[in-house]
């Protein structure tokens, strides 16, 4: 597969809504562009980690080792679990007050949302995989960079798209119920995860 190639099957992977699609667009609508750079500068950390892990062969060690693996699934599927319960918290307080509490956490949440999906591993591990020319540590750095920055881009983008007045007015509007669906959302990905985690276990 050719970088172009690998860049537009990211591009969709990251435009697929998912916890750091929602952590993204959630961020632009009750928060400032600085709180989303900051989310998705986490997001990005988490996901270089991932490549990282992916080329050291950590994907090999989760197969060796199912029960690494099932522990990592467990663990993401558990802070999945406390995003929910924050976003309902707060859907109970004054936005001001949510800003006070959690304004310098932003980077945080980010890394920690992206890091709690353990599927990541398998996809950078498949596209490292698919690299051209024998993917040697140029082209592996060449495409880590340029991930990284598309990441950056389309994430921030997104976030300074939720940020715009009409929809911020929308929300303010609407918002117990839009973060009621968003925990639930949430939720629905960490159910995804502990499935998976007991499917693993051949109960």
């Amino acid at each position: 597969m050719s970088f172009i190639g690998i860049l537009i099957l990211q591009f969709f992977a990251l435009i697929i809504p998912g916890p750091d699609f929602l952590l993204v667009s959630r961020t632009g609508i009750t928060d400032s562009k600085v709180a989303v750079c900051q989310v998705v500068a986490g997001i990005c950390t988490g996901a270089l980690i991932w490549m990282i892990l992916s080329i050291l062969g950590l994907h090999i060690l989760f197969q060796t080792y199912p029960v690494v693996n099932q522990l990592v699934m467990l663990g993401g599927a558990c802070y999945l679990m406390v995003l929910a319960y924050g976003i309902a918290v707060q859907s109970n307080q004054e936005v001001a007050e949510v800003k006070k509490i959690q304004g310098q956490f932003y980077f945080l949440k980010g890394l920690m949302c992206n890091l709690s999906n353990p599927k990541a591993i398998i996809y950078f591990a498949s596209i490292f995989s698919a690299l051209p020319l024998g993917s040697d540590i140029t082209n592996i750095l060449i495409i880590i960079t340029l991930l990284l920055i598309e990441s950056f881009v389309c994430f921030v983008g997104l976030g300074i798209l939720f940020s715009h007045s009409t929809i911020k007015r929308t929300y303010y509007q609407y918002t117990k119920k839009i973060d009621i669906v968003s925990s639930f959302i949430f939720v629905f990905f960490a159910l995804l995860l502990l499935i998976k985690f007991f499917v693993s276990l051949d109960l």
